[in-house]
């Protein structure tokens, strides 16, 4: 079951959208079925979802799905693969599981997601999850995506989906208040030289999203990451273009402040990639996103704001 949470917990000094307003309706009523969000980049999701968790009652969980995907590799490895005390190991009691940027990319993935979600509704774990794929377009590779469907359809008896597709791309918005720390106070530059990890090391080498965790968890409090020697996405390979996503998503989520030495303006980075940004297939969607996170990095967002945090 779902708890449901007072209507207060979603005051804010702005005007909520039509879309947002269904997605307060549902979080307000208990329901035996989870909430699966899903929408454009900056509609507003997480604010919606870690709105609704502050004022859930406990036993609760809130989770980036890298994060908890490469705790539940490991996890799984210590455990024999034996997915019952590794679920014990990693969530104990939970009954409310809040997953940011649930996705799936890799059949293997796949089928280890496949037998968690079976197992926590076993369980009667509550499931809330935003998301930039609508559920059928879940793992969208078109040699594996077939595989996956019955799983989708199971994830669609068990969650209630809802799309978040207001008309405004909050992080696209400007703000009196600049954050001073964090990602969002991080710089995008094309002058000068600097000290850092190079594009090259951390993309194009072949590097996971575990490595990237590994990075932000040797990092002190308040420290800072500088990435140099960025190409435009069009001079990239396309697995570098999807770990420099990933990336950006791991220090966006653990709030790195981050500077970013390019060779071409934010606003030329894509070019040449455009024509993929609608596209789930190509990896648009997550693209999408990464782009709508970067031009953050000009204009801070406050976190009163929806899209701020999704």
């Amino acid at each position: 079951m779902r708890p449901p949470v007072p209507r207060n917990a979603f005051a804010a000094d702005f005007d909520l959208d039509p879309s947002q307003h269904s997605v307060v309706d549902l979080l307000t009523e208990a329901d035996t079925l989870g909430l699966y969000l899903w929408g454009p980049v900056g509609r507003g999701k997480t604010w919606l979802m870690d709105r609704y968790f502050g004022a859930a009652p406990e036993p609760k969980k809130r989770l980036h799905f890298h994060t908890f995907f490469r705790d539940l590799h490991a996890s799984y490895f210590v455990h024999r693969f034996q997915l019952e005390p590794t679920l014990d190991a990693l969530i104990g009691p939970t009954r409310l599981l809040c997953f940011d940027e649930f996705h799936v990319h890799d059949i293997g993935d796949a089928r280890l997601i496949a037998r968690m979600l079976d197992a926590l509704w076993a369980r009667a774990v509550a499931v809330v999850a935003t998301s930039n794929y609508p559920p059928d377009g879940l793992l969208p590779n078109p040699l594996f995506h077939d595989a996956f469907l019955p799983t989708i359809e199971v994830l669609k008896a068990n969650l209630r989906v809802v799309c978040v597709d207001g008309p405004v791309d909050y992080r696209t918005l400007g703000d009196a208040n600049p954050k001073t720390s964090g990602f969002s106070a991080g710089t995008w530059s094309t002058t000068g030289t600097a000290a850092g990890e190079s594009f090259a090391d951390l993309c194009e080498a072949p590097r996971s999203t575990g490595d990237y965790l590994a990075i932000v968890d040797r990092l002190d409090a308040g420290a800072e990451l500088t990435i140099r020697e960025i190409p435009a996405l069009a001079q990239a390979s396309d697995d570098a273009v999807r770990r420099f996503s990933n990336l950006v998503d791991i220090l966006y989520d653990a709030d790195i402040r981050t500077r970013f030495h390019a060779r071409v303006p934010l606003e030329e980075f894509a070019d040449g990639h455009r024509e993929g940004l609608g596209s789930v297939s190509s990896g648009g969607v997550d693209l999408k996103r990464t782009l709508s996170r970067l031009h953050q990095l000009r204009h801070s967002r406050a976190s009163t704001r929806p899209g701020a945090e999704k």
